[in-house]
């Protein structure tokens, strides 16, 4: 997998419309090779106002595949762990 942006976040005016996720990308498979992955949930409106509950989603990426490795890595504002990672003998450079 290659270049994935995921953005979880609605309208400009986030009074008016919330996305939600619990998880943007989960891998399933063995032997995967992950490359430019970034991964975003919108925490802030157009004015800066921060909310957690703005666009809630728990977890960015899940790994539960064996030997997956990661190149450029990165997850951002989740409400509970940024990156689950289930496989064993899985690698990441720059996270």
């Amino acid at each position: 997998m290659s270049d994935v942006f995921a953005r979880v976040g609605g309208m400009n005016d986030s009074t008016k419309t919330q996305m939600t996720t619990k998880t943007m990308v989960i891998i399933n498979s063995s032997n995967v090779i992950y490359d430019n992955t970034w991964l975003w949930r919108a925490d802030h409106d157009v004015a800066g106002n921060v909310s957690d509950s703005h666009n809630p989603v728990t977890n960015g990426l899940i790994v539960n595949g064996d030997d997956v490795i990661a190149y450029g890595l990165a997850v951002e504002h989740c409400l509970e762990n940024l990156v689950v990672w289930n496989g064993e003998r899985g690698t990441t450079y720059w996270f």
